[in-house]
Order: structure tokens, then C-alpha cells, then sequence
């Protein structure tokens, strides 16, 4: 259970540090994109901004569930690994909110790629510690 406690807050603080450079780099990366997050379909009010930085908090406690359930099925090192959980993710859980989100809300499919690679990403470095501290 340590090992499991240890893994998702190190992974979380990781994730944390993550969400927000990938979210400033994208201001200077894809200032197009960004400017989308003006529209009205987004709040605009700031009282739920606290939830964006727990999300880390709330998927690495997701992830560390299905890697305690799942781990055994992952082979290789521990790049493998994470690969391997970034990608089931990214097909299992969000490929599918995804195409809902793109199919009813009125964002560019260029914007919901970035949260498709953002979340990706998120799940390798996950992955990575969770293989890393409790193979």
C-alpha cells in the first residue's frame, strides 16, 4: 500500500508540474487553439478553476487503480510499460469522450487532438512512475 501511496503522489506532483507547462506552452505553441478557450461554449466565470488543478490529483488515482489491477499484462521495461498504459487509456477512455465532446460541442478538431496527445502524455508519465515505483 506505501508503494501505491508513494506512487500516486509523486505522480501526481508530476502531473501537476506537467499540466501547467503544457498549458502555458500551448499559449506560445498554438496561440490559435488557445484563443478558441474564449468562446462561449467554455466558462468563463474562473469559480471552477480549482477543479483543473486536482485533476491530476483525481486521473492519477484512476491510473494507479488499473495499473494495481492490470499491471501483470504489461511486459517489457518500463518505457514499454508507460507506453503501453498511454495507449490503452487513450483508446479505452479518451478516444470515446473525445469523439463525444468533438460530435456535440463546438470546438476544432485541432483542439481536441492537443487533449488527446495532452492526455496521452499525462498517462505515459504516469505509467512511467507507476512501473518505476511499484512494479
Amino acid at each position: 500500500m506505501k508503494k501505491v501511496i508513494i506512487a500516486v503522489i509523486v505522480s501526481t506532483a508530476l502531473l501537476l508540474l506537467l499540466s501547467m507547462g503544457m498549458l502555458y506552452g500551448s499559449i506560445y505553441l498554438f496561440p490559435k487553439i488557445t484563443e478558441e478557450y474564449f468562446s462561449p461554449v467554455f466558462r468563463s466565470s474562473g469559480t471552477t478553476d480549482w477543479i483543473y488543478y486536482l485533476h491530476p490529483l483525481v486521473l492519477c488515482i484512476a491510473l494507479s487503480w488499473f495499473w494495481e489491477r492490470y499491471k501483470n499484462l504489461f511486459k517489457g521495461n518500463i518505457i514499454i510499460r508507460a507506453i503501453e498504459v498511454a495507449f490503452v487509456y487513450g483508446v479505452v477512455a479518451m478516444l470515446p469522450v473525445l469523439w463525444l465532446t468533438f460530435s456535440a460541442i463546438d470546438v476544432s478538431f485541432q483542439m481536441v487532438a492537443t487533449w488527446f496527445l495532452y492526455g496521452m502524455v499525462q498517462s505515459f508519465v504516469a505509467g512511467l512512475v507507476f512501473a518505476k515505483f511499484n512494479p
